[in-house]
């Protein structure tokens, strides 16, 4: 096994106290104990060397009373005492090696995450990460998952990557298992008796910071509102299963002065947003939730009274100092060198040292420190009060050795991550119910938080910079009004921090120049726009053209089959034409011929001698051949109309007399022409 790879070990912490096989963290603590043992093949040793083996092994720090604690009450199957040293069967050594397998397992697991992170980072940043950078790097990882402080450098990236893989689930369960584990270890670290786990005893006075009383009301979102529940809940939780001697509840939740009076200054900005005064900072979000639904400044007055309503429901109340903090000098934090001091280490790494917020937040610590008593150097459940926020620089004061009076004092701030994480461990709440888990544990959740808080304080130092280009005439109204909408459209609240987003998040974060960027873009855009737009107008033009070619084109084409088309048609219907005006000739010709047919018949018979000598034979008998001729023509002259088509006939005739004459035909030709015409028209 590595040494000091305290991620790890705590992760397989985690790992274990979700298996069933355990029942308590002390039985875990007990295998890493035998581990320790076999490890180093140290069959007889003394509770020292136990804790530094953990430690050198496992990078666990554990109280040596925890740790005799463990061997007395779990190990005492298979370990005797002698001369005081703890003698240990060799049997343990059956449970060594699927303890040894499973940190090996889960360190390889975490190389895959780091050298993803490594890839993730140098895909980013377009630059690959030299060896001793690398190490930095993934100092700065450990650190982060372990709660341990972060950088400015590298947090970005890491909560980023961490959004980026949310959606895999064995990637998120493997950061998580490590967040818990941490949670555990803490306890056991920090917990003087591990026997009293399951409840709190201790009466705990917590002082809510500004962005604490607004998260309570979720005046910054649902993600901070969810949090402050999570913690409010465990609170509720030890109150109605735990009294003091008086019957009091154990855990109070207050307010100081100087947290009143930047409540008030929130409310009086917005009245001043509201009138139009100055304009609104949308890095805030408590302010934009307080601006919401308001009309006019008695709305804003009205929220106001609600809002200590609100908290007063919650059994969350103002605590006053009724004298003054340096009437008690021996509990004074402030101090002009120590400030001073601060002040310079902090401008050396070229950071903005903000000293009358620093002022404010040593008169808070100085209030807590005279509550304490002025002792710090004490176990945190018997701390009695202390100060939770999340301003990293109240935390960042807090945490400094020369604030805290000694190295080992609990400072007089912490986060509301390490109050939820102590009543968790406490109350022996566990972590195989993933639905009920705090939200702060998970760490999508913290990646979201980190990155958000980043955006917003970007956003606050660009909104900073445009008060101060409007006030030197660097930066024109109309461009400071476009970089504040696009501020706008920053997410401010964590659970807006998305993979959509994510891109740009990080874009915003790393350019110096973003915005000279995002205008010389958007001014590359528009030349490229009116270029199109030109080259869309020439295109049109020749479009137009091509569309005038085209339909001349298609006339043309048109009048040509038109023209095919009409000369077939005459045609035809000429052919069509002659051909009935011969019918009807013909019939003219037969209807003549059969009128006239009986004359000739009797001129034939007349005129041929022969004829005439046959009919002279028949005596009177030829005047019935005679008679039949007269009554065949009588009967064709007076009943031809019946007898024959006089249309026709007609018809015939006009076609005899015309059949030569060309302006007939033509009249004709140019009629079935216009009928031609008439019909491709329709």
């Amino acid at each position: 096994m590595n040494e000091n790879n305290l991620i790890a070990s705590v992760a397989l912490f985690s790992e274990l106290y979700n298996n069933d096989k355990f029942t308590s963290v002390t039985d875990i603590l007990a295998e890493f104990i035998k581990g320790v043992v076999v490890q180093e093949n140290k069959w007889t040793i003394t509770s020292t060397e136990l804790t530094y083996l953990l430690e050198k092994i496992y990078d666990f720090k554990i109280p040596e009373s925890v740790v005799r604690t463990t061997v007395r009450n779990r190990l005492k199957d298979t370990v005797s005492s002698r001369d005081g040293h703890y003698v240990f069967d060799t049997i343990i050594k059956d449970d060594f090696e699927q303890l040894n397998t499973e940190f090996i397992s889960i360190q390889t697991k975490q190389k895959v995450i780091i050298e993803q992170l490594l890839n993730y980072i140098e895909e980013v940043e377009k630059n690959k990460i030299s060896e001793s950078e690398k190490y930095f790097v993934i100092e700065n990882f450990n650190k982060y998952l372990l709660d341990n402080g972060v950088t400015d450098k590298y947090s970005k990236y890491i909560s980023a990557f961490i959004i980026k893989n949310q959606s895999n689930f064995e990637f998120t369960s493997n950061l998580n298992l490590i967040r818990e584990g941490i949670i555990l270890y803490q306890g056991i670290k920090y917990t003087a008796d591990i026997n009293e786990l399951g409840k709190w005893n201790s009466e705990l006075t917590i002082f809510l910071s500004t962005e604490h009383l607004f998260n309570s009301l979720g005046f910054n979102g649902l993600l901070y509102k969810q949090i402050f529940d999570d913690f409010y809940n465990l609170v509720r939780e030890i109150n109605s299963s735990s009294k003091n001697k008086n019957g009091d509840k154990l855990i109070n939740l207050y307010y100081l002065e100087e947290t009143k009076n930047e409540v008030n200054y929130f409310f009086q900005t917005a009245e001043s947003i509201l009138k139009g005064s100055i304009p609104l900072d949308t890095s805030k979000t408590a302010m934009k939730s307080i601006l919401n639904e308001c009309s006019n400044p008695s709305d804003i007055v009205s929220k106001r009274i609600k809002f200590e309503n609100d908290l007063k429901s919650m059994g969350i109340y103002l605590k006053e100092f009724k004298s003054s903090i340096y009437d008690y000098p021996e509990y004074v934090v402030e101090d002009e060198s120590i400030l001073n001091e601060l002040k310079n280490e902090s401008e050396k790494k070229g950071k903005f040292f903000d000293e009358n917020l620093c002022r404010q937040f040593f008169k808070i610590f100085t209030k807590v420190n005279y509550f304490r008593g002025g002792e710090s150097k004490i176990n945190f459940e018997k701390i009695g009060h202390i100060f939770i926020t999340g301003n990293r620089f109240a935390l960042y004061l807090a945490h400094q050795s020369k604030v805290k009076f000694e190295a080992d004092d609990i400072p007089f701030a912490k986060d509301i991550d390490y109050i939820t994480n102590k009543f968790w461990f406490k109350l022996k709440k566990g972590f195989s119910d993933k639905s009920s888990l705090p939200k702060s544990f998970d760490v999508v959740t913290k990646a979201q938080i980190i990155l958000s808080s980043q955006l917003n304080q970007s956003v606050y130092q660009e909104y900073k910079r445009i008060q101060e280009q409007l006030k030197n005439g660097t930066l024109s109204k109309e461009s400071a009004i476009e970089i504040s909408y696009e501020l706008r459209e920053k997410p401010n609240k964590p659970e807006e921090i998305s993979i959509d987003n994510l891109d740009n998040s990080l874009e915003f974060l790393n350019s110096d120049t973003y915005f000279e960027d995002l205008f010389r873009e958007k001014e590359k855009k528009e030349q490229v726009f009116q270029e199109t737009l030109k080259q869309n107008e020439e295109l049109q033009k020749v479009i137009q053209r091509l569309d005038i070619e085209k339909k001349r084109l298609e006339a043309l084409e048109i009048e040509k089959y038109k023209n095919i088309e009409e000369g077939d048609y005459i045609a035809s219907s000429w052919r069509a034409y002659k051909k009935n005006r011969n019918l009807n000739l013909i019939y003219t010709i037969f209807v003549f011929i059969v009128t006239i047919l009986p004359i000739v018949i009797g001129f034939i018979l007349k005129a041929n001698k022969t004829l005439n000598t046959w009919m002279e034979s028949l005596g009177d008998s030829q005047l019935y051949i005679w008679l039949f001729l007269v009554l065949v023509f009588v009967t064709e002259l007076f009943g031809r109309s019946y007898i024959f088509n006089k249309e026709k006939v007609k018809n015939g005739w006009i076609w005899l007399t015309k059949m030569n004459n060309k302006k007939h035909t033509t009249e004709i030709i140019n009629k079935f022409k216009r009928e031609f015409e008439n019909r491709y028209v329709e």
